[in-house]
């Protein structure tokens, strides 16, 4: 899985610099995830999921983008991230049960290869871009707050029954937005498309994530 991830940063970044007379800017990017979980049952899940709502937490990344024509272009980049849900439950502590806050949280790296158009609409750019995008899990951890304090249950990545979640996670983003100057705003969707249970006879888990980003583009801007 780790060489997955491997390859496609270096197809990215190789890819990038191979392209004969196209220009290349690498940039900063930042915004803020909403990310979900949906279960699906298999044929031995009988216990109903809990009511999950979306996650919200940070992303943070470098991309590039590699001008292909005068409208057509690959954008690309590394970010850290978390997915997951947010939900109330209730938890038994010294033999006392309490209403808990729970947190499931998976922090990753994304990998996402876009390919996207311009429009010139004169003073700025009206853009669009979809692609796969590779994420590979770091930590995951069950963050919890009962009786009025946090803890956690600490999980692990595998393909095992022992283990909570696989470790890579492939889906698909479609991302939209506006372009002044050196600066980008989007919006963007990702479904994901793998089963990240690796119990898959019990339960299907897949993640998807909305959210919004500004990018910074680095050297000279036409």
């Amino acid at each position: 899985m780790k060489k997955l991830l491997l390859i496609a940063i270096v197809i990215l970044i190789s890819s990038s610099w191979n392209i004969s007379n196209a220009q290349v800017r690498a940039g900063f990017k930042m915004g803020c995830d909403f990310s979900k979980m949906k279960l699906t049952p298999g044929d031995g899940y009988t216990s109903q999921a809990p009511d999950f709502k979306r996650l919200i937490s940070p992303r943070i990344g470098f991309i590039i983008e590699v001008g292909l024509t005068e409208n057509l272009f690959l954008q690309g980049g590394v970010f850290g991230s978390a997915k997951g849900v947010r939900y109330d439950s209730v938890r038994e502590i010294s033999k006392k049960e309490y209403d808990s806050k729970e947190y499931e949280i998976i922090l990753g790296i994304d990998v996402p290869i876009n390919f996207g158009y311009k429009y010139d609409l004169g003073g700025a750019k009206l853009f669009a871009m979809a692609g796969p995008v590779l994420t590979y899990g770091l930590y995951c951890t069950n963050l919890y707050k009962a009786d009025d304090e946090y803890d956690n249950d600490h999980q692990t990545f595998g393909n095992n029954i022992t283990n909570d979640f696989r470790a890579l996670n492939i889906g698909i983003n479609v991302e939209g937005g506006v372009e002044v100057d050196r600066f980008q705003f989007t919006v963007f969707y990702t479904q994901g498309i793998s089963n990240i249970s690796p119990v898959s006879e019990i339960v299907i888990a897949k993640t998807n994530v909305f959210g919004f980003t500004a990018a910074i583009k680095f050297g000279s801007i036409d």
